[in-house]
This record gives C-alpha cells, structure tokens and sequence, in this order.
C-alpha cells in the first residue's frame, strides 16, 4: 500500500512539474514576443514608451473631440442666428364695425431683427393679407401702429397679449 501511495505522490508531482516546464515555456515565449519589440532588451523602457504613446495619443484624441465640439457648436450658432426665432404678434379690430380682434399683426425675426411681419385685416365682407420685409428692425413700407408693435414685441422679448413670452 505504501508503494501504491508513492507512485501516486511520484505521479502528482510529475504532472505538477510537466505543468510548471509547459507554463514556464508559455511565459519565456510571450516575454521573447515582447522583448522582440525592444531595441535594447530593456523591457521597462519600452513599456514606459508605450504608455507614453498612449497618454499621447489620448491627448491628441481629447484635443480633436474638444475641437470636433467647438466646431459644431459654432456652426450651431451661425444657424441659430439665421433662425426665425423672435416673435411678436398683436391682436386688433382692423375695422370700426368689427370687433372681436380678429385682425392680427404677426412678426417673426433672427437674432439681427431681420424678417417680416404678415398682417391679416379682417372685415365685414372681406379679408386682406399682407406681408411686409423687416430689416434691422425696420421696413422699407410705413408699418400700421400694431405692426410696429408686433416688431416691437419680437424685438424686446416682451410677453404677448394672452400672457406667452415671445421667441
């Protein structure tokens, strides 16, 4: 019985050996791998360069993100300025026989006050439109008291009749 527990003990300790030489291999072949890339053998350098060159490139990455970001945003800006984003709008009786402020003075304008104002006067038998062009805030044509109003109202931010907050 002793014997049979020896040639146990013999045959653990081989295959713990024979896993110890394969490991062993295993490791010296992946150490030859990366030495491979080492000019001078000096294994610390080189890894030192290789973080190097990483933080590098992470540098360079969050660089052009930041840029990439700041471009975009400006382009974001340009059109934002161009955007009709400034409203005006008033509410009036056109006429002396109707009521109920059905006629209406809209103004719409950019971030320069460039834009236009529709004007819808309502009647008793009729109904007229008009659109006018405003540029810096003013137009070419004479504006009616609640156009100028209207433009005003974009103009300033000022709230609207009902209470809304302009553009």
């Amino acid at each position: 019985m002793n014997e049979t527990i020896l040639i146990a003990v013999i045959s653990v300790l081989a295959v713990f050996v024979i896993a110890s030489l394969i490991i062993g291999v295993l490791n010296v072949s992946k150490i030859n791998a990366i030495m491979d890339y080492s000019e001078d053998g000096d294994l610390v350098t080189n890894l030192d360069k290789y973080y190097n060159n990483v933080r590098e490139l992470q540098r360079k990455l969050k660089m052009s993100q930041e840029g990439v970001m700041s471009d975009r945003i400006t382009a974001c800006d340009r059109k934002f300025n161009l955007s009709l984003s400034k409203t005006g709008i008033v509410n009036f009786d056109a006429f002396d026989d109707v009521f109920g402020k059905q006629s209406f003075a809209l103004a719409i304008l950019d971030q320069y006050n460039t834009g236009f104002v529709i004007t819808s006067l309502y009647g008793t038998n009729s109904s007229n439109t008009y659109v006018r062009e405003i540029k810096d805030g003013k137009s070419a044509i004479p504006l009616l008291e609640e156009e100028q109003e209207a433009v005003t109202k974009a103009m300033t931010g000022r709230m609207n009749s009902d209470g809304g907050l302009n553009g």
